[in-house]
């Protein structure tokens, strides 16, 4: 199969991240390189500077390279044009790519486009029909008035793919071939049936995550919290950080890592007792959950979103009740030793891995190809 995959976010460029965490980056990586030693013949359509075995269709390097000015804004405070700059370089970007995909399609050279994020696909696809896959990242919309659902209505005859079957609980129906839930290549997970005496939190440092929760937890049992995050001026400004977040980062019991190398990260996951997760929203995901699993290091964190569908509670982890708040997250990490850590890694190779995220993406091509009459 010829496949068409399209990132075309800003974000993919390692430079303009700037340490930010991107997501979907690594599982769009992940399925483009399992495609390929599939024998099937991918078309990344992303950065230049990802690294894969698909081929890579980048976009514009002027946009990515070049520190660009937008002149328009010349009379904007230095901060505010930066950000303005960077949104249209970041629309300039995407439309750039996707115009290159559905032109490649046009001509022949593809069999299907997989819009992995962003949005400018579905106005291509409505308008030339060529079969097209979405998978969707983030939650769906509650509430009519918001912008998201505004532009997914528009478009919800299109083919999606969730990410767990809890992201699809919305008001709005779309057209789902199928839930995938993310995979990981379990070579660098190292796993760990020996932990040392601290508990981990790693991932992005916003509100919703809970971090500030995993701080008061560990303190009040006296216990260590290494952090593994991006910290980066967006987050190192904002109330959240400096109020409930830096006064209590000591360096000692609890203490925040910057943007580490892979092995690095996983040596301080597989070495925890638990992996703290007191996220307050309903995440659709949660991709640090399975990579903390497959390391064997158990999941506490509270039942939103998709966890109940990652967790399996008493085995790999415990699943907290919103209403037993930090109480029952401290009664979960006293009983953490009850959990096996084979189990952990067990789960992760059974249901996470790279082939079977895989072959149900294959799948989902199929259908969405024949969908289309192609």
């Amino acid at each position: 199969m010829r496949i068409g995959l399209l990132l075309p976010s800003l974000l993919a460029s390692k430079k303009q991240r700037e340490g930010r965490i991107f997501a979907p980056l690594s599982p769009a990586i992940l399925l483009a390189d399992t495609l390929v030693e599939k024998g099937h013949e991918v078309y990344f359509y992303t950065s230049g500077d990802v690294q894969t075995k698909a081929h890579i269709i980048f976009g514009d390097k002027r946009l990515t390279d070049s520190d660009l000015k937008y002149f328009q804004f010349r009379d904007r405070e230095a901060s505010e044009k930066k950000f303005t700059t960077i949104e249209i370089i970041k629309r300039d970007f995407e439309y750039d790519l996707t115009l290159k995909a559905y032109t490649d399609a046009s001509d022949g050279k593809l069999d299907i486009i997989h819009s992995y994020h962003d949005f400018g696909a579905h106005y291509f696809h409505e308008l030339t029909k060529f079969p097209t896959v979405f998978t969707l990242h983030n939650p769906l919309p509650q509430d009519k008035s918001t912008v998201e659902y505004l532009r997914l209505s528009k478009f919800k005859n299109h083919s999606y793919v969730s990410i767990s079957n809890s992201q699809r609980e919305s008001i709005l129906t779309l057209n789902f071939v199928d839930t995938i839930y993310h995979g990981l290549n379990l070579e660098p997970y190292t796993f760990n049936n020996n932990p040392e005496n601290y508990i981990v939190y790693f991932g992005r440092m916003i509100e919703e995550k809970g971090l500030d929760i995993a701080i008061q937890v560990a303190l009040d049992l006296k216990i260590k919290l290494y952090i593994a995050t991006s910290i980066t001026p967006a987050n190192t400004s904002q109330d959240f950080y400096n109020t409930k977040i830096k006064p209590y980062i000591d360096g000692e019991n609890i203490k925040i890592f910057d943007y580490m190398e892979k092995n690095e990260l996983v040596n301080i996951i597989k070495n925890a007792k638990t992996f703290l997760f007191p996220l307050r929203w309903k995440e659709p995901f949660g991709l640090t959950v399975i990579e903390s699993m497959a390391c064997g290091t158990p999941v506490v964190a509270f039942s939103n979103g998709s966890m109940p569908e990652l967790i399996v509670d008493g085995k790999t982890g415990f699943l907290v009740d919103n209403s037993e708040a930090i109480n029952g997250l401290k009664k979960a990490i006293g009983n953490i030793n009850q959990i096996n850590r084979k189990e952990c890694r067990e789960h992760i190779e059974k249901n996470f891995s790279k082939e079977r995220m895989t072959n149900k993406y294959i799948d989902a091509y199929h259908k969405t190809i024949s969908r289309y009459g192609k």
